[in-house]
């Protein structure tokens, strides 16, 4: 097959290729960063993403005005249709895919050189998350404006190189790099011309400056920190993810000693520094980062197949495809799970939300494992479609109690069975008077010290209360618990003391596993509602690694 025609059959064979590998990202769903970005973006002015855009500033808050835009775009036009949302991102990176292969010829690599540093790029199982989550369309868009910056310039058109370098900054900060990489391009390809690149540097220092002055020290996940500690986890971590295996990319250092060729220099060089930023930020630690840099690394394989021969990288390259695609379907299994679980809840809340406007107060009880408390939070602002909801998290040590007057919402996440359960509690309700833990429990009455439920039981901390409607008459106080082996093995004996509307009614000691029902005689009172205590000793701290300080695990609780 001559050339004319190889190109175009080439792509069309990694296009397909591609596609078969991907195709299960259409029945994904959104991580919780995904549904962050789509419930404030959801409300935001078009005039603020133009604004952002010609603003030379960076943003502590890291509103990206490209990246931003899209989820707002998107979600106005297809909603929590998945989509739509994943088909851009493939676009995205076919589009990368052509850039890179402009980019290799510009650097005069002969066709196969070019083709095999373009399959190094195009499935990369370190990077998988690219191409399955919105969350990382950021990436995808700095790589399309940082390799048209790089083209431009090689092609001498400055001012729309310059452009582009902006473009991809305002996608994500590890454009950065761009004007230093232009240098080393210069430097090693080229013919170093200071004043041409001053424009470049000077816009890479001023946001530079800012990110050191608004975020070094700065603690968080997105805080700039450089320690020798912090930079070998970084680097370390970024290592063992670019060749899948551990520690093996610290041995890419070693290739200017062996090849020298200096575009495999400038391609090694080029990956380094648009990785360099994320060196500094252990809080955020995801393979699908190394995207961007996995573009100069490709330079890098393009240069060594041109020096030993496309023959003898063929075979090589045909295990790690197949090595990449066996970790892409054990990468496929986890993230369709999590998904599916994503799904159910957030539907279930847009169900919850058509049926319940006058909702304005949210008790979480427990949420799928995947989606974080953020998550949580922008699938409820989505779903409600309003930013004014308090939130109550259950855990929380500290949490607030509900307003006595709120239409409150409860939810409950059902792990096993994939299904959230939902009650609502009107300010005309009254409580319950026996509490039970079971899916539908009334969870506005814990009050505070209790963890999520765990089949029908519910651990407390050392210390946790209740309030339950005390009933005319009621002479009975009963606590059922379920002490495990492992428990009473470590504590050797647990006493639970019991307070009801301020009165001492006992403890009882536990010496031995098992459901343990404990009743405590009570003084008839009046009806209406009292506040319970319960106080553990000692308190248990498990050896499996839970840094949770544990009570007892209770199953129900009140007056029969």
């Amino acid at each position: 097959m001559n050339r004319r025609w190889g190109t175009p059959v080439f792509f069309a064979v990694v296009i397909w290729l591609f596609y078969v590998a991907s195709k299960g990202a259409y029945r994904g769903f959104f991580s919780a960063d995904d549904l962050d970005n789509l419930a404030w973006t959801r409300h935001a002015e078009l005039k603020s993403f133009i604004v952002g855009l010609v603003t030379p500033q960076f943003y502590a808050s890291n509103f990206r005005p490209i990246g931003h835009f899209y989820f707002w775009a998107l979600g106005h036009a297809a909603g929590l249709d998945f989509r739509p949302y994943v088909a851009v991102l493939h676009v995205l990176h076919l589009v990368n895919l052509g850039l890179l292969w402009m980019l290799l010829g510009r650097l005069r690599f002969d066709w196969a050189a070019r083709a095999i540093g373009v399959l190094f790029f195009a499935f990369h199982m370190a990077v998988f998350d690219a191409y399955w989550k919105p969350m990382y369309v950021f990436d995808m868009l700095c790589a399309v404006f940082s390799l048209l910056s790089v083209l431009l310039w090689i092609d001498q058109r400055r001012w729309m190189s310059l452009l582009c370098f902006w473009l991809a900054y305002k996608s994500k900060e590890l454009a950065v790099a761009v004007p230093v990489i232009l240098v080393f391009y210069e430097y090693l390809l080229g013919s170093l011309v200071w004043r041409a690149l001053a424009w470049h540097l000077a816009g890479g220092a001023w946001f530079v400056g800012q990110a050191l002055f608004s975020q070094g020290g700065r603690g968080g996940d997105y805080g700039l920190r450089l320690t020798p500690l912090t930079l070998w986890n970084t680097l370390d971590y970024y290592a063992s993810q670019v060749l899948l295996v551990r520690h093996a990319g610290f041995g890419l250092a070693l290739l200017p000693l062996w090849v020298r060729d200096r575009r495999l220099w400038w391609g090694l060089l080029a990956g380094a520094l648009w990785l360099g930023p994320m060196l500094l930020v252990p809080g955020r630690l995801f393979g699908a980062y190394l995207y961007l840099p996995l573009a100069g690394l490709a330079v890098a394989v393009a240069a060594l197949t041109e020096r030993f021969g496309w023959k003898w990288l063929a075979a090589p390259l045909a295990v790690w495809l197949v090595f990449n695609y066996a970790e892409m379907r054990e990468k496929r299994r986890a993230v369709l799970a999590e998904a599916e679980e994503t799904t159910a809840y957030v539907y279930s809340l847009a169900d919850l939300a058509k049926n319940g406007r006058d909702v304005d107060t949210v008790l979480i009880d427990s949420a799928p494992a995947g989606l974080r408390r953020w998550g949580v939070e922008g699938a409820l602002r989505y779903t409600f479609d309003r930013d004014d909801l308090e939130l109550i998290y259950l855990e929380d040590v500290d949490h607030k109690e509900p307003r006595a007057d709120a239409t409150l919402a409860m939810l409950s996440w059902d792990g096993p069975l994939k299904k959230l359960y939902t009650m609502r509690r009107t300010a005309a309700l009254g409580d319950a008077s026996y509490v039970e833990m079971t899916r539908l429990t009334p969870v506005w009455q814990l009050k505070r010290g209790w963890y999520q439920r765990e089949g029908n039981y519910r651990w407390t901390m050392p210390r946790a209360t209740a309030e339950v409607r005390r009933p005319a008459g009621a002479r009975e106080f009963q606590v059922t618990v379920n002490i495990g082996p492992d428990y009473i093995r470590a504590v050797g004996q647990a006493t639970l003391g019991v307070r009801v509307g301020g009165v001492d009614l006992g403890s009882r000691t536990f010496t031995a596993n098992g459901w343990w029902t404990e009743k405590f005689a009570i003084e008839a009172g009046a009806e209406g509602n009292v506040e319970v205590e319960f106080t553990v000793t000692p308190p248990f701290r498990p050896k499996n690694g839970d840094p949770r300080p544990l009570g007892i695990p209770v199953a129900a609780f009140g007056f029969r």
